[in-house]
Parts: structure tokens; C-alpha cells; sequence
């Protein structure tokens, strides 16, 4: 990565390990739920990171995706309102322990609506 004169290269490499499972809070402090499944998409040679899904509804489907029990998962995630879609550069990660979404809770695309 290149940086314009008198900027500091950024990073934006993170290990997926790292994030999956972490609670996440808004911009307001607020929590939104746990990083349940990262979408990514394939540019160039690289896999980038396009999305977070968030909330016990992610987690749902992320496990329906490796069951062949999909209908009951599919009846479950229905039942489950938090389920939130963030996009990579809304999310903070200068401290990967602990990730922050630069917007409000409120602000967020609900995938189970």
C-alpha cells in the first residue's frame, strides 16, 4: 500500500479468528451483538471482507449453512429479531479485541425483517 506524503500507512488486515464471537457496540457505546459471520468477496487474487452479519440470527444461519437441517434453522432464524448486517468500512477496528461500528445500532440493515 502506497501513502500520501506525511500519512501514515494503515492497515486493515485482520485475522478472521480474531473477530468471530466478539461483541460489537455502536458508536454510541451501545451493544449490538456478537460477530457471527464475515462476508467476503473474491477481488482480484484477494478474498476482502465486505460485511459483518451480527446477532443470534447470524449465528443461526451460519449454521444452517453447514446443516442439512435447513427448514428448522430456517423457522428459528425467523424467530429472532437481532440480525444485523455492517459493512467492512463502518467497522472500527483499531482494536481488534474489542470492535466498534462507526454508526448507531438504530442506523444498521436488519436481515430478519
Amino acid at each position: 500500500m502506497t501513502a500520501m506524503p506525511n500519512e501514515q500507512p494503515r492497515s486493515r488486515e485482520v485475522h478472521v479468528e480474531q473477530l468471530v464471537g466478539r461483541r460489537i457496540h455502536d458508536v454510541d457505546g451501545r451493544r449490538i451483538g456478537r460477530i457471527e459471520e464475515l462476508i467476503a468477496e473474491l477481488e482480484g487474487t484477494d478474498w476482502l471482507v465486505v460485511e459483518a452479519h451480527i446477532g443470534p440470527g447470524a449465528l443461526l444461519e451460519r449454521i444452517a449453512d453447514l446443516s442439512s437441517l435447513v427448514p428448522l434453522m430456517s423457522a428459528l432464524t425467523k424467530r429472532l429479531e437481532k440480525h444485523y448486517s455492517l459493512r467492512w468500512k463502518d467497522l472500527d477496528l483499531s482494536d481488534p479485541d474489542h470492535p466498534r461500528a462507526f454508526v448507531r445500532r438504530s442506523d444498521l440493515k436488519r436481515l430478519s425483517d
